[in-house]
């Protein structure tokens, strides 16, 4: 809930994510609703993760910092990345140690 908080909302709560406010934009623009669905807004908030690890992934990742996409803010930047990236850090370790248990 956590990574979803600071994919979609503000620090605060009380307002929507300038990652949400750009994707939303962007669909008016297009006349879809894309962008802005939460599965969509998740996968490149992900995507923004796995660029800024320590791993290399082409298949995952296309390009959350200079594409096309990033230049209209459809990705996560600045404090709302480094939030995003720290929470699903959390949560990848929190997993990784329960699985180790699981063994």
């Amino acid at each position: 809930m956590h990574c979803f908080h600071a994919i979609l909302l503000q620090p605060e709560g009380d307002q929507p994510s300038e990652l949400f406010r750009h994707s939303a934009r962007m669909d008016k623009q297009l006349g879809q609703l894309y962008y802005s669905r939460p599965e969509e807004l998740c996968a490149r908030a992900f995507e923004a993760f796995v660029q800024d690890a320590a791993i290399t992934n082409h298949f995952l990742v296309k390009g959350s910092k200079a594409s096309p996409e990033a230049e209209k803010g459809l990705y996560p930047e600045g404090e709302q990345r480094e939030r995003i990236n720290r929470l699903f850090g959390d949560y990848f370790s929190t997993l990784g140690k329960a699985l180790q248990r699981e063994l």
